[in-house]
C-alpha cells in the first residue's frame, strides 16, 4: 500500500469519533475501522472502502453514490436516508442492517451482497427476495 494510501486511512480512523459531514469523496479507505463512526451526512462519493468496518457506523444521509463497498462491515450501521447510486456492495455485509429508508438501492445490488431475515429490506423488494436463509 503507498504510503498516501496509508495516509488517507490513518486519518480517517483517528478522526473517527466525528466525520459528520466530511468531505471523503474519492478517499482511499479500504480495510479502515470506521466501526461506530459518525459519518451522518458525509461525503463518500467514489470512495474505495473495500474491506472497511463501518458496523454500527452512523452514515444517515451520507453520499455513498459510486463507492466501492466491496466486502465492507456494514451490520448494524444507520443508514437511514445514504445515497447508494452505483455504489458497489458485492460482498458487503449488510446482516442485522435497516434498509428500509435508503436511496438508490437496486435489488441488483442487494443480490450481489450478504443479507438475511434480520436485514430490514426496502418495502419494494420484499416480495422479491426468497424466504429464508442468506442472499
Amino acid at each position: 500500500m503507498s504510503e498516501d494510501k496509508q495516509s488517507d486511512r490513518r486519518a480517517a480512523e483517528l478522526n473517527k469519533k466525528n466525520l459528520t459531514r466530511a468531505n471523503l469523496s474519492r478517499q482511499s479507505l479500504g480495510g479502515a475501522n470506521l466501526a461506530r463512526a459518525n459519518l451522518r451526512g458525509a461525503n463518500l462519493t467514489s470512495a474505495n472502502l473495500v474491506c472497511a468496518n463501518l458496523a454500527e457506523a452512523n452514515l444517515m444521509e451520507a453520499n455513498l453514490s459510486s463507492a466501492n463497498l466491496v466486502d465492507a462491515k456494514l451490520g448494524r450501521a444507520k443508514l437511514t436516508g445514504a445515497d447508494f447510486a452505483k455504489a458497489d456492495v458485492t460482498g458487503a455485509n449488510f446482516r442485522n442492517t435497516d434498509l428500509s429508508a435508503v436511496k438508490n438501492l437496486t435489488m441488483q445490488q442487494i443480490r450481489t451482497a450478504k443479507v438475511d431475515e434480520s436485514t430490514k429490506l426496502p418495502r419494494a423488494f420484499k416480495d422479491k427476495m426468497p424466504k429464508s436463509g442468506s442472499y
